[in-house]
């Protein structure tokens, strides 16, 4: 069931609230809020106010939105897929991109991702460029970001009964090719290369290069190929 809720009429640039209830499918546009409680499809571009999704939303285009909060599964991709490239991933101009951005369950994005301030409690696929100010993921299940970039980074192993179950028998573990920030925590995560100011590797972590300037910490369960202070360049 879709609902379409029109404000009082005063204004021509007044939006829309659209609301789906169950299963249901909607053109993209232009709304006030946008909420999903059930099963969803979006067959365009969407940007809106603000984004809620309880349950699964699929869109076949990109997401704009100040506040985006997800509890279960939220995919953006392309109606039809484009040529691949040689690394098997192809090039997307999709993005979601939020002033704020919560997700507890699922995220999967075929392009890049953007917010200010970024948290994430599940498992995530980006095929792009992950950038956010402050950026918490507590990941459960296999996980995949091309790209993460922002001031404050923290990667570690989520917890929580409202995922129990979800991602059994599937390893916990971040696969990237490049993190760089300020401030970066991170464990069980496989990662080229880690470049920032004050960096520690926590458990379960095997690195290729890491580049610092301040400070940095690796727990001994953990592997660095190679450690560069930038600081003496």
């Amino acid at each position: 069931m879709i609902n379409l809720n029109n404000n009082p009429a005063g204004s021509v640039n007044t939006k829309s609230d659209i609301s789906i209830v169950g299963d249901g499918s909607s053109a993209g546009g232009v709304y006030g809020k946008v909420k999903v409680v059930g099963d969803s499809s979006f067959n365009d571009n969407i940007i809106c106010d603000q984004f809620k999704c309880t349950g699964t939303s699929v869109i076949y285009g990109s997401l704009e939105s100040t506040d985006i909060k997800i509890t279960g599964t939220l995919s953006l991709k392309e109606r039809a897929a484009s040529n691949e490239g040689m690394d098997g991933i192809h090039p997307s101009s999709l993005h979601a991109k939020g002033d704020q951005m919560k997700v507890v369950g699922e995220l999967h994005v075929s392009g890049d991702c953007q917010a200010e301030k970024f948290k994430l409690n599940g498992r995530l696929t980006i095929t792009g460029m992950l950038s956010a100010e402050q950026m918490t993921l507590k990941i459960m299940g296999p996980s995949e970001v091309r790209e993460m970039g922002g001031s404050v980074i923290s990667v570690k192993s989520g917890r929580g009964k409202l995922l129990d179950g979800l991602f059994t028998g599937n390893k916990s573990v971040l696969k990237t090719n490049l993190i760089e920030g300020d401030e970066i925590e991170i464990e069980n995560t496989v990662a080229e290369v880690v470049r920032g100011d004050r960096i520690k590797i926590g458990p379960g972590c095997h690195i290729g290069t890491v580049e610092y300037r301040s400070s940095l910490q690796i727990h001994p369960l953990s592997e660095v190929l190679v450690q560069s202070n930038r600081s003496l360049d």
